[in-house]
């Protein structure tokens, strides 16, 4: 079913800040800038709720006839972290659009929990999360509809994108996202990297969206799936596991059994715990969103 991913050393998991270092050295491929996106065309409204945050990678070559493919990722402050300039010069003629939050942390947790966890159906009123019922969940349906909308037209301002090339990538609670975006709005991009999904955090209501999701018109949507064969979640008991999350693989399974309008690929990256997935999917992601 998973591909294995050879063994590669894994940059260490830095803590909770971010350091950015991506922003302050060479980069011989890409001009590199980061600003806060206005509330008022991109949200949220809560004013008490971190603004959007861009971090942007352009290429200094010339654009393409078509223009340049983007590759959109979310928790853009943990992801530009990660990011390296040899990652970067790997995918010299690749824009990067890391979509995160107005703060210093890696992960804005709770905004990002909320923003990225579907509702219980569309156009569901958000409710308490499940596993921690003092925060609010569900507000992935808004949040699909203010990134490709008012949040994509600031970040491709100016730029020549070509449309037929976008691609999304979303790690744990973004992955969640990344599969509910391709599972109710194919259309919304061309492909779909979803890197150690949380399908743990409603297996239910993913099993649902699987069997009730939309088709898109066209040649299959890339939907690629990586996730590490160490994945434990945060305070929970017992050993190591033994093997990628068996939530996740029949997740996958399902999607298989009917793969009209997907192009699934899944990849295992051995030795990964749970964030060290997200920097081991860099490689492949950014290759598949450069590719022709």
């Amino acid at each position: 079913m998973c591909e294995t991913a050879p063994q590669a050393p894994l940059p260490p998991h830095r803590g909770r800040d971010a350091t950015l270092e991506i922003l302050t050295v060479p980069v011989t491929s890409h001009e590199l800038s980061t600003r806060v996106l206005p509330r008022e065309t991109c949200g949220p409204a809560d004013p008490e709720a971190p603004a959007v945050r861009l971090f942007l990678a352009v290429p200094k070559e010339a654009a393409p006839e078509g223009g340049w493919p983007i590759l959109y990722m979310l928790d853009g402050n943990a992801a530009f972290d990660f990011l390296t300039p040899a990652l970067l010069e790997a995918a010299p003629g690749l824009i990067v659009a890391g979509i995160g939050y107005d703060t210093d942390k890696q992960f804005a947790r709770a905004q990002r929990i909320f923003d990225y966890s579907p509702p219980e159906a569309p156009g569901a009123a958000p409710r308490p999360d499940p596993h921690h019922p003092e925060r609010l969940a569900g507000g992935a349906e808004a949040y699909l509809a203010r990134l490709t909308g008012g949040i994509r037209a600031e970040v491709e301002r100016g730029l020549p994108v070509n449309p037929a090339r976008r691609t999304l990538w979303g790690h744990s609670f973004g992955g969640l996202f990344t599969l509910f975006a391709v599972l109710t709005r194919p259309d919304s991009f061309a492909r779909f990297a979803s890197i150690s999904p949380s399908v743990w955090w409603d297996e239910a209501l993913v099993s649902r969206l699987t069997r009730q999701r939309s088709m898109a018109e066209g040649a299959p949507r890339p939907l690629h799936f990586g996730m590490g064969d160490k994945e434990k979640r945060t305070g929970s008991a017992g050993p190591q596991p033994e093997g990628p999350p068996p939530a996740t693989l029949r997740m996958i399974e399902r999607l298989q059994a009917a793969p009209a309008g997907l192009e699934i690929a899944a990849q295992v990256y051995p030795g990964a715990v749970h964030i060290a997935s997200l920097p081991a999917s860099l490689p492949g992601t950014l290759a598949l969103a450069a590719r022709a």
